[in-house]
């Protein structure tokens, strides 16, 4: 079924930052001393509420990606070409674990990231990046300190200065799926010898289409319980969509837009005002008012979208921090069940604010 995107009320104060509210209820007594916010081990706070917001990390260039480590540490991705690494208690480390040469022209660069479900086992971490050659996925190995490059997993994927695609995930089959764009050629969606404008599914040294006609995918996720692949996607100026993903099925790209697609009936939503959705993810973690939902990075809509389900159907869609943050890349759960967020405010396409670009902390309200 698809629904049209229009802004719900939000029941709750979602898009205030944390503040402390003092009681005047009695101008005669003194205010009543605030408590200070509870905290988890990391030092950062929990939420008691409403969704609360906290920047964690400050002062990066375009960051792109995120990923966590099994000790709780997590590496990012910056445009130009760094990886950066976030310590346990999420602080920044001054110098980059690697400096990767890439094409960053445009939208290209330094793009997607993900370490390996084994990563206890064998160390790999693997990266979505640009090349003069193209585009290509690669996998490193990190010794803790630095990442070093091991072998090069996917290539001949076209590179453009628009349409890149470069999200890149684990899926709960312990396959690499690999989103890739156009590159600027609406042709390439279609054309079944072309790499550009899939969903690939990389397993067992092989590369294999997983679905096709697709514009720039830049989000996915699997629904918890039901393994169900959902992924984001840019419409050319409006009609971004979000699409329920069967292997083998097409997407339609450039054929058919917004309403239905040549082989899987209709998207789940279409935006008809754009907001350029990008890295989503579920809320897996059980206890919060969140819990179940699809959280999608907007980057024209300044916007996080909250997307509640029942089973395969959008039954609620409502933007979050709606203007707070600026240009959103990617929101996605972390192993402490909060959210992380990264900023895209120095991308070249947005307005940079004080502190730009920051990875920030969300925590959901209670259940």
């Amino acid at each position: 079924m698809s629904l049209r995107a229009v802004p719900l009320l939000l029941g709750l104060a979602v898009t205030a930052l944390v503040a402390a509210c003092g009681d005047d209820d009695d101008a005669q007594s003194p205010p009543a001393a605030q408590s200070p916010p509870e905290r988890d081990a990391r030092g950062l706070v929990r939420a008691d509420g409403p969704a609360r917001l906290e920047t964690v990390a400050q002062g990066l260039e375009a960051p792109w990606d995120l990923a966590f480590l099994p000790d709780g540490r997590a590496l990012l991705t910056e445009r130009p070409g760094r990886v950066r690494l976030l310590s346990r208690r999420l602080r920044l480390e001054p110098e980059p674990v690697a400096e990767i040469d890439v094409a960053a022209i445009g939208e290209a660069g330094l793009l997607g990231i993900a370490v390996d479900p084994d990563f206890d086992d064998n160390g790999f971490v693997y990266l979505y990046r640009t090349t003069s050659d193209g585009n290509e996925v690669v996998r490193y190995r990190f010794d803790g300190e630095r990442l070093e490059e091991d072998s090069v997993v996917v290539d001949g994927i076209q590179a453009a200065a628009i349409h890149d695609g470069g999200r890149i995930r684990f899926g709960p089959d312990g396959a690499l799926y690999v989103t890739t764009g156009d590159a600027g050629e609406d042709a390439l969606a279609q054309d079944r010898d072309s790499l550009n404008g899939k969903i690939l599914r990389v397993a067992n040294g092989r590369t294999e289409v997983y679905s096709l006609g697709h514009r720039n995918p830049q989000g996915l996720d699997w629904q918890p319980g039901t393994g169900r692949l959902v992924a984001t996607e840019h419409g050319p100026d409006s009609d971004d969509e979000v699409n329920l993903i069967e292997s083998g099925a097409n997407y339609g790209w450039p054929e058919v837009l917004g309403e239905g697609h040549g082989d899987f009936g209709a998207p789940l939503v279409v935006y008809a005002d754009a907001i350029a959705p990008s890295g989503a993810t579920f809320v897996s973690r059980p206890g919060s008012a969140w819990t179940g939902d699809y959280l999608i990075a907007a980057l024209v809509g300044e916007q996080v979208r909250r997307l509640s389900f029942d089973g395969a159907e959008v039954t609620a869609d409502e933007p979050l921090f709606d203007g707070e943050l600026g240009r959103v890349r990617v929101v996605m759960e972390g192993p402490d069940g909060a959210l992380y967020a990264l900023t895209s405010n120095r991308d070249g396409r947005g307005a940079p604010r004080e502190g730009d670009d920051r990875v920030v902390r969300i925590v959901p309200p209670a259940g």
